[in-house]
């Protein structure tokens, strides 16, 4: 069962292609097919934001023209643009098309080579906090 009903999906949709739209060789948020599983699973990783993006996308009418309600939103209550940003810009970068155009194959293990290992110390990189010592609160001090 989806988290989002198909009005707030479909208002969902059109604020995603307003907010990422088709450019450059990628696709549109609707295009990238991010509406829908992909928008499921950022709210099953983040559930805390099911309830802030039903009350953002249940404030646009859907009649309201998505460049005037995003607009409106960035206006009068950023924190709902930025709930509808947040979960549209992560449903579409997590879809393998995305990633693929990108060229971004995800997490990768890559362990510094030896020429890398110590480069903090080859630029000084460090030596600034060496050379002031140990600064700390004791926590457990009053």
């Amino acid at each position: 069962m989806s988290p989002l009903t198909d009005d707030q999906r479909r208002t969902l949709a059109r604020i995603g292609d307003e907010l990422i739209p088709a450019a450059l060789g990628m696709p549109s948020f609707t295009e990238a097919g991010a509406a829908d599983a992909m928008t499921d699973h950022v709210l099953s990783l983040r559930p805390e934001l099911l309830s802030d993006l039903q009350q953002a996308l249940d404030g646009i009418a859907a009649d309201e023209a998505p460049a005037a309600a995003t607009a409106r939103l960035n206006r009068d209550d950023p924190e709902a643009l930025g709930v509808i940003g947040l979960v549209a810009s992560s449903a579409y970068y997590l879809m393998p098309g995305v990633r693929a155009i990108m060229g971004y194959r995800g997490q990768e293990h890559r362990p510094a080579g030896e020429e890398e290992e110590h480069d903090y110390l080859r630029d000084d990189l460090l030596q600034p906090v060496i050379d002031r010592g140990p600064i700390y609160r004791d926590p457990g001090a009053g």
